[in-house]
């Protein structure tokens, strides 16, 4: 009788093992295109075209890249700031994904904008989501490695585009935080470094890497070659810098605008070109008349409507309108767009 019924208890182990792995087996893997249609399309558009400030996935040569690893972070981490899609500027946030669908259903999402409309890359695994999520932490000198030393060059040497980083007095400041702030926020237009002028565009790696990530590689470009400066927190960088938006309409600013307006926003020519700090039309609560003169200027003002983008004129305007002690606040594209 005990014989039996341990037999009889084994087999219903064994049954219910087997029922679970069956079960498990037969449950539907992710749908991208379902997922796709219920959190991303809002933004994005079901024909992946985009809309405002939200790029366009169809098209897009971030998404179809074969190396995966910074579009998957971009899903796993969101990223926010002015991105370039071919050749215009968008500026909505993407949100953070990693604490809402799973590796399964981030890969299937991924792996369906990359073969939709008129994509045509590789699927993503699970698995490389995983390597993603749960990173091995790198090194400052393998960081440089994988995501620098394309522009910058191994030996920090730069490029007739991009700047040297040995010698560099900008990475070799004893305050870092400027540095700091363009490794995060990214920047634009000309840059002068010992004499010579850059103007490779620096992106922002806001959401590509981690704020550990971001000092290591701060700290080993500090004290590589020659530079011998101390190295970066992780603190420093959580505390850095001027939004995006603000950066790269300081570089617009100072390559299309400070000729006339001045660097310190003063103006020139004995008011032939007025001032911009302390200027009412600036500081208005309202920036719609500052847009529309930038777009279609007026008298000796140009119009930079067809020559800026309108998220180019929305990091101008908003840099203006909050550099020098001006107080009007932020302008966003959608504003410049809604501008007559």
């Amino acid at each position: 009788m005990t014989a039996a019924l341990v037999c009889a208890f084994i087999i219903a182990v064994v049954s219910a093992f087997h029922a679970r792995e069956g079960a498990a087996a037969s449950a539907p893997a992710p749908d991208g295109k379902a997922i796709f249609a219920t959190k991303c399309a809002a933004c994005h558009q079901v024909s992946g075209a985009g809309a405002g400030p939200y790029p366009p996935l169809n098209g897009n040569g971030a998404v179809t890249a074969s190396d995966t690893s910074n579009l998957i972070l971009t899903v796993l981490n969101g990223r926010s700031g002015p991105i370039q899609v071919n050749g215009k500027t968008f500026s909505g946030a993407m949100p953070a994904w990693k604490d809402h669908l799973s590796n399964d259903e981030i890969a299937a999402v991924l792996t369906y904008v990359r073969s939709a409309w008129m994509n045509r890359a590789a699927i993503v695994t699970a698995e490389q989501v995983t390597t993603a999520r749960y990173p091995v932490a790198l090194t400052g000198g393998q960081i440089f490695a994988a995501k620098c030393a394309t522009c910058h060059q191994a030996d920090g040497a730069g490029t007739s585009a991009y700047p040297p980083l040995n010698g560099n007095p900008h990475v070799a400041a004893s305050d870092p935080t400027e540095m700091i702030a363009t490794i995060v926020n990214g920047r634009s237009g000309a840059l002068s470094v010992n004499g010579a002028t850059f103007k490779g565009k620096m992106p922002s790696w806001k959401g590509q890497l981690s704020n550990a990530d971001i000092a290591a590689v701060a700290t080993y470009v500090r004290s590589a070659w020659t530079n011998k400066a101390p190295g970066v927190t992780e603190q420093q960088v959580a505390a850095s810098g001027p939004s995006v938006l603000s950066t790269v309409g300081a570089s617009i600013f100072a390559s299309k605008c400070a000729a006339c307006h001045g660097a310190n926003g003063q103006g020139r020519g004995h008011g032939t070109f007025p001032a911009l700090a302390g200027n009412s039309l600036v500081n208005n609560n309202d920036p719609a008349a500052a847009i529309e003169l930038i777009e279609h200027g007026r008298s000796m003002m140009p119009s930079w409507k067809g020559q800026l983008s309108a998220g180019d004129i929305a990091a101008v305007v908003t840099f203006i309108r909050t550099a020098w002690g001006n107080k009007g606040g932020a302008v966003s594209e959608q504003d410049v767009m809604a501008a007559k």
